[in-house]
């Protein structure tokens, strides 16, 4: 089965979870085949996984004070802190048939191109159940699923180069101030690739890239205008109401 490689367009925070129910729709009807999407961001934001609590989860206070966008998945798990070109984001949108049924051994799986490309770089990773991307410092990424009844939607962020302390003002993290403790203590919890090869966060892209074209049969495009207009206008209706960021 040929898999469609998007790597490209810098989009908002909601305009980018906006695309994923739109192309995962489009597999699960059957309109498009596998497709692989890398992410650009244009601000940080803080995303939250489908069933936490805003305020539970985010430094409110401070995200305000920034301007920051807070935009909760359409996927489960926890909070996260991206920035532009401080992490890699990449989605991967497949028929059902084309993915393990049992959901331990699909993170393996859909993740295992990325771990093997890392390694070619030299850095010492593994895949550390149910869903984390590991190394012996800490933990570069993790993955979220969600499942439709012809079509898997499976996404990882992994840390480039990411600002832990600035992570630890906009999340909470179990504390109300950002102790130099805490610091040193999430500083051994997540690696970051940057600290282990020589090369910028696009070349690490690249080296993705180069590992799906050689290990599917790949064809590449942009997102179309028809998949663009749906993706902004559902930001618009849901990805930028505090509505669905906001509340339960």
């Amino acid at each position: 089965m040929t898999w469609t490689i998007i790597d490209e367009g810098r989009y908002s925070e909601p305009i980018q979870q906006a695309l994923e129910p739109v192309l995962l729709d489009r597999v699960d009807a059957g309109e498009i085949g596998p497709t692989l999407r890398f992410w650009y961001r244009e601000r940080p934001a803080a995303l939250l996984g489908r069933f936490q609590d805003y305020s539970d989860e985010v430094a409110t206070g401070y995200v305000e004070e920034r301007n920051l966008d807070v935009v909760r998945r359409i996927t489960g798990g926890g909070a996260m802190f991206v920035e532009p070109g401080a992490v890699i984001t990449y989605s991967m949108y497949l028929p059902r048939s084309e993915v393990p049924s049992d959901v331990e051994e699909s993170y393996a799986e859909l993740d295992r191109w990325t771990i093997d490309t890392l390694r070619d770089l030299g850095i010492d990773v593994s895949h550390e159940p149910l869903n984390d991307i590991a190394h012996p410092d800490g933990k570069i990424g993790g993955a979220a699923q969600l499942r439709r009844e012809n079509a898997v939607l499976h996404h990882t962020t992994m840390s480039y180069d990411l600002d832990i302390q600035e992570m630890l003002r906009v999340l909470r993290i179990g504390q109300e101030k950002v102790s130099d403790k805490a610091i040193s203590s999430a500083e051994k919890r997540v690696a970051r690739i940057g600290e282990y090869v020589d090369i910028s966060r696009d070349d690490v892209i690249d080296a993705m890239v180069d590992t799906a074209r050689n290990r599917f049969d790949v064809t590449e495009r942009s997102l179309t205008d028809d998949e663009l207009a749906a993706a902004r206008r559902l930001a618009d209706q849901k990805f930028s109401t505090s509505v669905w960021n906001e509340e339960l």
